[in-house]
């Protein structure tokens, strides 16, 4: 599972690294294509702010965004962009500000603020400001000036403009500033008035002023007051009902810790327990374990060790992968229930263990060593003092005391001094240096004075008091609501019981209902399965008779490719016979004599070619059954000008013919009529200077055909009847036998008219097919 976890996190690491490149690759394109204008500064700020917001603190990002950001502030300085250029000056300053450079960066800050202030948008130079001063971290003590610095001009800007939210935020982060700075004073003087504002303006979150409130007081060694301001930020944070489960964790250990150092464990033991559950909730397993310990101390405290120990068992293996830092927590505790109980062989067990934790938590800790990290790490160390104490092993107390007060002595609570103190007190005293004790003894009793304020106890008391009694009024309207409920109950009670009784008769009629619906669906299911063992039998049939369906469809395919293939090689065979009796007959006109038979035999040979052409077109198509006669006659006439070359050469030959198909039996009738007019015309219809000869062939309708072959010639010498001529005869006798008609006619020159139907299995298309004119 975290092999899975990990690889998906690398792909979408991966993922967003391509959408970023493609980004940066989009606006390189679109930068390389723009002139010098407005749009070109766009460009180059938006690459900029590109590595600017990258991921991590690269120093070739770093570079990338100087580069781009200088080169927009030039060109709007040359354009006299004045809103661009401080937009430039903006993406510089926050550049300074991420290489840490605040001072080089507060200037640029104060530049960009300026031109805004200038334009009249005070509300824009107060967020300039502001994201200045969040670039300093809280705890960087060394730029803390310089975060005030960038709030409190902030803060001015936001009042000058009205903007009273805002003001009171801004007013509570220069508080923040000052408290790091160590000005307790003003810093308590800034969140009261920042709380009072709230109130004005009633803020849901004004336990955020209050959280940091007692902070400073805590700083103050204030310890009752702070206490007070602890118990005000975790009521309010209860009364938010959308209060973040990060923020509960944090105020309700803070306000178990205050409890602790007033000894009040009980509360504070309720405290840690209502903290855990938040940290549990957002995975805050620091806060989680710091309350696991505060709870142990809270027993150890309250003498319960038993249960103590108990405590820590229960809720130490709720996080499997701790750290370092939480067994040192968990051992601290633990050594503190033994120790307090008496039990010093087990303490004595866990000595080594807890100085090895200990050593790696100290080694870890920050250079710059915050406070509050220093005061929890020598509370954490206390149970190995006392275990010292107890056994008195005075050098090892002497040696573990040192180590604590080698520790940066700036901003410790007045509680964790006290704690010195009494270390110190307790060497001396060993040490029989009675005057260096004393001075110590003095130091605490004071310290116990600053501590023990008794107005604020009374406050705190007050405080308590209102809120028990808040909760007293709470519970009362509990039960008056409690006893409405048990009278509501009662007649709800007597209302069910004659439901029930009501209820009972209805399902015992319910049931006889559904006993005979049960009774009626079982019948109506045998008969269904009766239908439908009945429907499976015909789909069984059915899906026979499919199957010799399909197997007589495919027995009738292969017998059509058979025909097909056995019509194929019929006409083949036909058309390599008509081409024997042609050899034959041009092999016997070469022994005759007379010219007249030779001309006979070779009319005859035409004629005979004009069928072979249609059985080869026949043989040579994927389709049997039909001729297209444009295509034959096109191969008819290539034909007869091969045979008739000498006369050809002056006579032009076009044909117009429609799409435009012949069953077998017309298109050998057709076939003749044509070869025997296109002959009759190149042998007669001309003298030496030529002319031209047209064939037509037209559709009307679906089996309408025309037939035209036509002449610039001679004409006929009379269109009446005459003597008998084969010619003539033959073509009036094959339009008869297409059920056709013959006619001649002299228009310009012969022509030769047949018109007939197309018989049932050919088909006529309406569209026009001119195939090329050619001299031939």
């Amino acid at each position: 599972m975290k092999i899975r976890k990990f690889i998906l996190l690398i792909f979408l690491t991966c993922s967003c690294f391509n959408v970023m490149a493609q980004g940066r690759d989009t606006l390189l394109r679109t930068l390389g294509k723009s002139g010098r204008d407005s749009n070109r500064v766009v460009l180059l700020l938006k690459l900029s702010n590109f590595y600017l917001d990258k991921p991590g603190d690269e120093k070739s990002d770093m570079d990338s965004t100087s580069y781009y950001a200088d080169r927009a502030l030039e060109l709007s300085r040359e354009l006299n962009l004045s809103r661009y250029y401080y937009e430039c000056i903006l993406t510089k300053a926050c550049l300074s500000a991420t290489l840490h450079e605040y001072v080089k960066a507060e200037t640029l800050f104060k530049s960009a603020a300026k031109y805004h202030e200038k334009t009249g948008d005070k509300k824009k130079a107060a967020l300039t400001w502001l994201m200045f001063g969040d670039f300093i971290m809280y705890n960087d003590i060394p730029n803390a000036a310089i975060r005030k610095r960038a709030y409190v001009n902030s803060y001015t800007l936001f009042r000058a403009t009205g903007l009273k939210q805002e003001s009171a935020d801004l007013l509570g982060k220069v508080a923040d500033a000052d408290m790091v700075l160590g000005n307790l004073n003003d810093a308590e003087r800034e969140l009261l008035s920042v709380i009072k504002e709230y109130k004005v303006l009633k803020y849901r979150k004004i336990y955020l002023a209050y959280y940091l409130l007692a902070e400073v007081l805590y700083r103050k060694n204030e310890i009752k007051e702070g206490l007070l301001a602890r118990i005000e930020t975790a009521n309010l944070f209860e009364q938010d009902p959308h209060g973040n489960d990060n923020d509960g964790a944090m105020y309700y250990f803070c306000l178990a810790g205050a409890y602790y150092n007033d000894l009040q464990e009980q509360k504070a033991l309720e405290a840690y327990l209502k903290c855990m559950k938040f940290s549990e909730k957002v995975n805050m397993k620091d806060h989680y374990y710091l309350c696991v310990r505060g709870a142990a101390l809270c027993y150890s405290k309250l003498k319960k060790y038993r249960e103590g120990l108990e405590f820590i068992k229960k809720y130490e293996s709720k996080f499997p992968d701790r750290t370092v830092y939480h067994n040192m927590l968990l051992l601290s505790a633990t050594m503190q229930l033994y120790t307090l109980s008496g039990d010093l062989q087990r303490a004595g067990r866990l000595i080594g263990e807890f100085r090895k934790a200990s050593k790696e938590v100290y080694d870890e800790l920050p250079q710059k060593k915050e406070f509050y990290r220093i005061d929890n790490y020598i509370a954490i160390s206390d149970p190995l003092l006392r275990f010292y104490m107890k056994q008195q092993q005075w050098d090892e107390f002497a040696a573990a005391f040192k180590q604590l007060d080698a520790m940066p002595k700036k901003g410790r609570s007045v509680l964790i001094k006290r704690r010195m103190l009494h270390y110190a007190y307790t060497i001396d005293s060993v040490n029989g240096d009675f005057f260096s004790a004393l001075k110590n003894y003095r130091s605490i009793t004071r310290l116990n004075d600053s501590i023990n304020n008794s107005k604020a106890t009374e406050q705190i008391h007050d405080l308590e008091a209102k809120y028990r009694s808040l909760a007293k009024d709470k519970t009362i309207q509990e039960l008056h609501s409690e006893t409405a409920i048990q009278k509501a109950t009662l007649e709800r009670r007597n209302a069910q019981f004659y439901g029930v009784l009501a209820g009972s008769f209805l399902i015992l009629i319910l049931a006889c209902l559904t006993w005979y619906a049960y009774r009626h669906k079982i019948r109506i299911n045998l008969d269904m399965s009766a239908k439908q063992l009945q429907i499976n039998e015909q789909n069984r049939r059915l899906s026979t008779l499919l199957d010799e369906k399909e197997k007589l469809i495919t027995e009738k395919d292969d017998l059509l490719l058979q025909k097909e293939w056995l019509l194929k090689e019929v006409h083949h065979r036909v058309k390599n016979n008509l081409q024997i009796v042609m050899s034959l007959l041009y092999g016997q006109s070469s022994h005759l004599e007379s010219n007249e038979a030779v001309r006979a035999i070779r009319k005859i040979q035409n004629q005979i070619q004009s069928i072979a052409i249609i059985h080869q077109k026949l043989y040579t198509r994927s389709g049997l059954s039909t001729i297209r006669l444009a295509d034959y006659v096109h191969d008819l006439i290539g034909y007869l000008s091969g045979v008739y070359t000498p006369e050809l050469r002056k006579i032009k030959i076009t044909q117009h013919i429609d799409t435009i198909v012949l069953d077998p039996a017309q298109a050998v009738p057709v076939g003749l009529i044509m070869n025997e007019a296109v002959t009759n015309a190149i042998k007669y219809a001309f003298d030496g200077s030529g002319g031209e000869i047209k064939i037509t062939a037209s559709a009307s309708g679906k089996k309408s055909v025309r037939l035209i072959i036509a002449d610039n010639g001679k004409g006929f010498e009379s269109i009446e009847y005459v003597a008998p001529n084969l010619g003539m005869e033959m073509m009036a006798a094959l339009s008869k036998q297409i059920n056709g008609t013959f006619e001649r006619k002299n228009d310009n020159g012969a022509m030769i008219i047949i018109s007939f139907e197309i018989i049932d299995r050919a088909a006529v298309q309406p569209a026009h097919s001119d195939l090329p004119s050619a001299f031939i």
